[in-house]
């Protein structure tokens, strides 16, 4: 560092012109720095903002698609359905099921067609916009249930005018399909919380319609202009009735599928992804304004700064001489602002590490309860097959009743105990792992844990197909820890070995509990491809990741880790020699405990 000696001599050589060109380059490349790293960051913020926000509206979308995808795969196997198809007669107690049906569910309307695409029983066959008796064989959702497939499309609708999601299902008799069921689903209220939230977010189909947005000037707007062939297919299907279809002309801006775009004369940061399930693409976009005044905040407080630092030489310059008899005590406060000021910065690092625990404590929870969402698909699954199997118990014991048959309905009723118990067990489950930990330890019965993990992870080892072996000694494995927080190394560690074997041809997971005369040593083996070293070093570092933006935020082992050295355990993990990765945590035996 120059001594002051040294920057008096400096100034005496230059004039006052030289200073003030210095000064002026100076406060020049500040100001440029400043406004440019300024821009860098911002921009950086909401991206990653907006990969968090662009996954969370397309989990709530899935999630209102998936809660009625279901019912036309079950309604379709239901036989006062086939019966109206077969018996153009029954058609009227097909109705009232088809009624009584969709008034459960919550969704628009619920109808049967035959095999020419006629309507022959509706849940609104007693409204005046009635689907009864309409032919719907020109729509696409009939001709891919017709064809075996699933069927998925959104329109206008041709009857009530009203915009809807469509999916059907086909229905079989004896092996040959005879006809068509479809559910419409209605998003008028989730596209409404959209529009309250403030956000710019839309959903385009295969086409580049513009089909669910918050933005209410970008319905039925493309993306980019529509080829004859592609509107005269729409026209014919008669999807988009009676609108325009006009271009935004940003297609060729949103093809990367991340980055920046201008729509009608204002610059946005977006970011899209595929939506699962369907041919549809969701955007989150972010007005680039907030980069723009973030960065003219910063370019006047430079400017001010740049200017203080011409005004500061320049004083220097003239004080020069008086500077000289004032030295020691002008070092004297330099050093006191100094450490008045680093006393400042202390105080403020101590207030954002505190901050930060308190987050990071927020973080765990909101861990927990994003994997719930994560597996919420599977546990629905799960939930829906005993309310299905409900619903043809209780059709079957009405008959019974009807019929007079009131001997054989224990049977029945019976089962419908059972089915409900089930549920009862899974939404319990549920109850007892999203709550906070209560921070008391004591004494727990890893096994116990490990029974309360896998019960909740059993839909979703099913759905993704995984074997799960395990292997235990027939005593308990007790430890002093907490039964919530245990719990939680089980389902953080299994979880990640569902992920790991994503794209693996076999998925199984082989669960070892043993102990010794110190430790209860618990082992989970997956068949995924295995760990790189920079990754088995990195594995337990907070944030460290290896999925994409958006699937993980890298806390989930690193809290096991934090929970295991809590409880006075310790873990690793390592390649086994099949190829697969291995976790293995020890944590000391409660030897003192009676079983």
């Amino acid at each position: 560092m120059l001594s002051e000696a040294a920057i008096f001599y400096w100034l005496r050589n230059f004039s006052r012109a030289s200073l003030t060109f210095a000064g002026t380059v100076i406060s020049a490349l500040v100001v440029w720095l400043a406004v440019s790293s300024t821009g860098n960051l911002t921009i950086r913020e909401l991206e990653t903002t907006g990969q968090a926000r662009l996954a969370l509206y397309d989990s709530s979308l899935r999630a209102a698609i998936d809660r009625y995808r279901y019912l036309p795969y079950v309604v379709a196997r239901h036989h006062q359905v086939i019966d109206a198809i077969s018996d153009p007669q029954s058609a009227q107690i097909a109705n009232f099921y088809l009624e009584r049906v969709n008034d459960r569910s919550g969704a628009a309307a619920l109808y049967v067609l035959d095999k020419t695409g006629m309507t022959v029983a509706s849940s609104n066959w007693n409204t005046p916009d009635s689907f009864v008796g309409e032919d719907y064989s020109f729509r696409p959702y009939f001709s891919q249930a017709i064809a075996g497939n699933e069927g998925f499309f959104f329109g206008i609708g041709v009857t009530t005018g009203r915009a809807g999601l469509f999916i059907s299902n086909s229905i079989r008799q004896n092996g040959a399909i005879i006809g068509v069921v479809v559910v419409k689903l209605e998003l008028d209220e989730l596209e409404m919380n959209w529009q309250e939230g403030g956000e710019t977010v839309f959903v385009a189909d295969a086409d580049g319609v513009i089909t669910l947005t918050s933005r209410g000037d970008w319905k039925y707007r493309t993306l980019s202009p529509l080829s004859d062939a592609d509107r005269a297919r729409i026209v014919r299907n008669r999807q988009y009735s009676g609108r325009d279809l006009t271009s935004l002309n940003v297609g060729q801006q949103l093809a990367k599928g991340s980055g920046i775009v201008t729509i009608s004369s204002q610059r946005f940061l977006f970011d899209s992804k595929p939506i699962r399930g369907s041919d549809w693409r969701i955007y989150y976009l972010t007005s680039m304004d907030q980069v723009t005044d973030r960065q003219a905040a910063v370019m006047l407080i430079a400017i001010i700064g740049g200017g203080m630092i011409v005004l500061v030489i320049l004083f220097l310059r003239e004080r020069e001489l008086k500077l000289a008899s004032q030295r020691e005590a002008r070092e004297f406060e330099r050093i006191q602002a100094l450490n008045t000021r680093l006393e400042e910065e202390i105080n403020e690092r101590r207030r954002t590490e505190e901050e930060l625990r308190g987050t990071q404590n927020e973080l765990v929870q909101a861990g927990k309860l994003a994997a719930l969402g994560q597996m919420s698909a599977a546990i629905a699954h799960e939930i829906n097959q005993p309310i299905a199997a409900i619903r043809t118990f209780c059709a079957s014991a009405k008959l019974m009743i009807e019929r007079g048959k009131t001997d054989q309905l224990d049977q029945n009723i019976g089962q419908i105990s059972s089915l409900t118990e089930r549920m009862g067990a899974i939404t319990g489950q549920l109850k007892t792992f999203s709550r906070k930990s209560t921070g008391v330890l004591e004494a727990v019965d890893l096994k116990i844990a490990l029974n309360n993990a896998l019960q909740l992870l059993s839909p979703q080892l099913d759905s993704e197909n995984c074997t799960l072996e395990r292997h235990e000694p027939e005593t308990p494995l007790f430890v002093h820890a907490d039964l919530v927080r245990i719990e939680q190394i089980c389902v953080n560690i299994i979880r990640n070995a569902l992920d790991a074997m994503e794209n693996s041809s076999v998925k199984r997971i082989r669960i070892d509990l043993s102990s010794n005369r110190n430790d209860v040593v618990m082992r989970i083996t997956d068949t995924g491809p295995g760990m790189n070293d920079e990754t088995l070093s990195l594995l337990f570092d907070p944030f460290f990741t290896t999925k994409d933006p958006g699937q993980g935020v890298g806390l989930g082992l690193s809290v096991t880790y934090g929970i295991v050295r809590d409880f006075g355990g310790t873990i690793k993990a390592y390649n086994t020699t099949t190829g697969g990765a291995c976790f293995e945590v020890r944590l000391p035996l409660l030897r003192d405990k009676k079983t």
